[in-house]
């Protein structure tokens, strides 16, 4: 039979640590407090937009992206706003002379005729810009070509001859081009805008109320608006026109204005040189003599065209 028996501890053996006792916290409701009733979770439903709210949220999300970009646009953005009444006096007028124009002789005639007298008009604009004189775009007029307006003053005769002659060197210019690209390319069109274009400024040179050769007469000799009146009347005698009127009563203040005496400020805006009066005198002749030639030999070139 096995025996078991216990160890004996001996009192000398090393006693093991007692964990120390930890106070027991009750805690207690006072009997006036009543405990808070615990209420079940609710899940709240997202509020729903009104229509309108939603309708408007792409635009403005729009209106943002735009506001955004428009600082990084600025360079584009300006130029369009500062070129806005170019676009839609003289596009707009453009356009209105070019479907008149369209109902007479076509829409490849109208749209050359009236890019020709806006080069003619450009070169007025050159010319003022060239002695400090700011000038408003173009704006067409059906029948009369088109103006500009200048906001500055010109300061003698020689000055407002050289705006004056700008528009129809400049007009000349375009209608020696399109006349030199009909002739190579074989195109009666070109050949026979470049001729309406060549008569046009060479209207334009008669010396006489506000047609350009009125405006360069001034460096010349005013008396010249005697002779463009002369032709004026001649042209309304012979082939009446509602514009040859117009340009008839327009040139009569300035007629007039010959046999009165002139001030001192009018004495000295016709103080210019020899020299000025001599070169506006062969750029004035030598133009008109230049534009005869031209008409003459687009006429010639046609003549084939007109058998036919």
């Amino acid at each position: 039979m096995r025996h078991t028996s216990k160890p004996v501890q001996d009192s000398n053996d090393p006693q093991p640590p007692q964990q120390p006792q930890r106070p027991q916290i009750i805690f207690r409701i006072p009997p006036n407090v009543q405990p808070v009733p615990q209420t079940p979770f609710q899940r709240q439903e997202p509020k729903k937009e009104s229509g309108w709210k939603k309708a408007l949220s792409p635009i403005v999300f729009i209106g943002v992206l735009l506001l955004k970009f428009a600082a990084k646009l600025k360079f584009l953005i300006v130029p369009i706003l500062k070129f806005l009444p170019f676009i839609l006096k003289t596009g707009g007028s453009m356009l209105i002379s070019i479907w008149i124009y369209t109902m007479m002789g076509g829409w490849q005639f109208a749209a050359g005729f009236v890019l020709l007298i806006f080069v003619h008009e450009m070169g007025h604009v050159v010319a003022a810009r060239k002695f400090g004189v700011p000038a408003t775009a173009p704006m067409f007029i059906p029948f009369m070509g088109a103006f500009i307006a200048l906001k500055g003053r010109i300061r003698n005769a020689y000055e407002e001859a050289e705006i004056g002659i700008g528009g129809p060197l400049w007009g000349s210019a375009g209608a020696a081009v399109c006349h030199a690209a009909g002739i190579y390319l074989n195109i009666p069109l070109l050949v026979a805008l470049a001729y309406s274009a060549y008569f046009l400024n060479l209207f334009n040179l008669i010396p006489v109320g506000q047609l350009d050769g009125g405006h360069v007469a001034q460096a010349l000799s005013p008396w010249m608006w005697l002779v463009g009146f002369a032709i004026m009347v001649w042209l309304a005698i012979t082939r009446f026109n509602f514009i040859i009127i117009i340009l008839l009563f327009m040139s009569l203040p300035r007629v007039l204005s010959l046999f009165r005496k002139r001030t001192e400020e009018e004495e000295r805006f016709y103080e210019i040189t020899p020299a000025q009066r001599m070169k506006m005198a062969i750029m004035y002749f030598g133009l008109i003599g230049a534009l005869v030639y031209q008409m003459h030999a687009a006429d010639a070139w046609l003549a084939p065209f007109h058998k036919q």
